[in-house]
């Protein structure tokens, strides 16, 4: 989790996952004919206009410490590179997920 992630996809108000698409790259075919489909607008540090593929998900459902946190039509951000440079993890939560 990383309470610094204020990212929402604009039109559905959705807080948004980051995952490395290198994670995903297995799982999702041709992305941009998939249903649910999006590019969700965001700035950051050096890059005031970023423009990020996501797609929506049935759900999204994570575990932490001990305890199921599920959300009904998740978004995913695809991010290209990176998030960890160790190698530690390979998806950034969003902090409004996790709340009950």
């Amino acid at each position: 989790m990383d309470t610094g992630n204020r990212l929402y996809e604009p039109f559905s108000g959705k807080p948004v996952c980051l995952v490395e698409y290198d994670s995903l790259k297995y799982c999702m075919g041709n992305l941009q004919k998939a249903s649910g489909f999006r590019m969700i607008p965001y700035h950051s540090i050096g890059k005031k206009h970023g423009v990020l593929p996501g797609i929506t998900t049935e759900k999204l459902i994570f575990f932490s410490q001990g305890e199921k946190y599920e959300q009904k039509g998740g978004i995913i951000g695809i991010y290209p590179g990176k998030l960890n440079r160790d190698g530690e993890f390979h998806a950034i939560v969003h902090p409004d997920i996790l709340k009950k």
